[in-house]
């Protein structure tokens, strides 16, 4: 067992069991509530589609698609275990996938909740489990990027 595994366990354990608390309270106790006039706002919503309503009432697409984005995020994690920053990238992807696959097999939408307008736009609204995938692919994204150009400055020393 390489030594990030334990890591990437715990990490993806609590931020999915965080993810479905919080999407179960909402779904239980919040229709919605305006924290900050005119910016941010938690608001119960079912979303049946993916970013911006794409695949709208297409679950069996979304929930393939996902199948096939946890088995490539899952093959990444395990072949880049050594490297802490990549894991926990992969994990939060991992975690995010996860707690809209549960509820979309489970309940055929996903359960979206902050709601935020910036400068009289309404920003589509979302949850914990994209916000963790959106940053967990920046963070994967930043890592390659950076390794790519190591190994570019490795090349030119030489």
């Amino acid at each position: 067992m390489k030594k990030n595994s334990l890591l990437v366990i715990i990490l993806v354990s609590v931020l999915l069991g965080l993810d479905l608390l919080i999407k179960y309270l909402v779904s239980s106790y919040l229709t919605s509530v305006n924290i900050i006039d005119n910016f941010f706002s938690l608001t119960y919503v079912l979303n049946d589609g993916a970013a911006f309503s794409l695949f709208a009432s297409r679950t069996y697409i979304l929930i393939l698609i996902a199948l096939i984005c946890l088995l490539f995020i899952v093959y990444e994690l395990k072949n880049n275990l050594d490297d802490r920053v990549l894991s926990v990238g992969y994990s939060l992807v991992l975690a995010g996938l996860l707690g809209n696959f549960i509820d979309r097999l489970i309940d055929g939408y996903v359960v979206d909740y902050l709601s935020f307008r910036i400068f009289s736009f309404n920003y589509p609204v979302f949850n914990l489990a994209d916000i963790l995938i959106v940053l967990g692919i920046i963070i994967v994204i930043i890592k390659e990027i950076l390794k790519e150009r190591g190994k570019r400055d490795e090349v030119r020393s030489k």
